[in-house]
């Protein structure tokens, strides 16, 4: 769902937490902070906000008008396939609904390239068939005291001649050979399959894939959009 399109009545604020950053939109509008730099000043003043997060939490609590979106069982047309529905981060289920809405009854293979590389499959019929969680590039990149760096450039060579470009390759080579591993064994499973990627690392990892990709920066945000939009129409009033 267009993120402009449910702002008509209340004034709603929308928060996406991550690990290293934190994005909000307003009418439409998104800004983003990373976390270490981030004042809740910086916010607009709304009526109610509608967060998503898996990083500090707390960055809110001076706020007593915030809803922390948790993943359900089912909602809208997405069951989740988590044995246990609270477990599974927001920030992924809401990347599922934003997802079944983009690209109806297709089946979905959901990327999210940030701190943590996650991956979801969301059938057709919205069944949700789990995912896999791995380490994100900046968290490979700093896994090694004596290589860490916070270099976000993928390098994608053979061999190297000296230290930091071997291990820059090498974390690239990791990074990117799970990826299309991935990308090509559900196609090769899943028909109809369409893979959208977002996240932080979106951008650089699209230009490097072996397949084309659908290219989703505010995912997370769409979804809540869409979770308020639903909310509303069942709780008929909101505050």
């Amino acid at each position: 769902m267009p993120l402009y399109l449910m702002y008509q009545f209340e004034s709603y604020l929308l928060v996406d937490i991550g690990n290293t950053s934190i994005k909000w939109c307003l009418n439409g509008k998104i800004n983003s902070a990373f976390i270490t730099k981030f004042n809740i000043t910086q916010l607009p003043k709304v009526d109610k906000i509608f967060a998503s997060c898996v990083g500090d939490c707390y960055i809110l609590d001076d706020l007593n008008n915030t809803h922390f979106v948790k993943t359900e069982r089912v909602f809208n047309s997405v069951e989740c396939g988590y044995q246990i529905p609270s477990t599974l981060g927001s920030d992924r289920w809401l990347a599922m609904l934003a997802s079944i809405e983009h690209y109806p009854k297709q089946n979905l293979l959901i990327i999210d390239a940030g701190s943590a590389l996650t991956f979801d499959l969301l059938l057709a019929n919205g069944k949700h068939q789990g995912g896999l969680i791995m380490p994100g590039l900046s968290v490979l990149r700093r896994s090694f005291t004596q290589f860490s760096n916070n270099i976000q450039q993928l390098s994608l060579g053979l061999t190297a001649n000296n230290t930091q470009e071997g291990w820059l390759i090498g974390t690239s080579q990791m990074l990117m050979s799970v990826i299309n591993t991935q990308i090509e064994q559900h196609l090769n499973n899943y028909s109809n399959l369409v893979v959208v990627l977002t996240g932080g690392d979106a951008k650089i990892i699209a230009l490097k894939l072996h397949c084309q990709v659908k290219l989703h920066q505010n995912l997370v945000l769409e979804g809540l959009s869409s979770y308020v939009q639903a909310y509303k129409t069942l709780h008929s009033v909101l505050v």
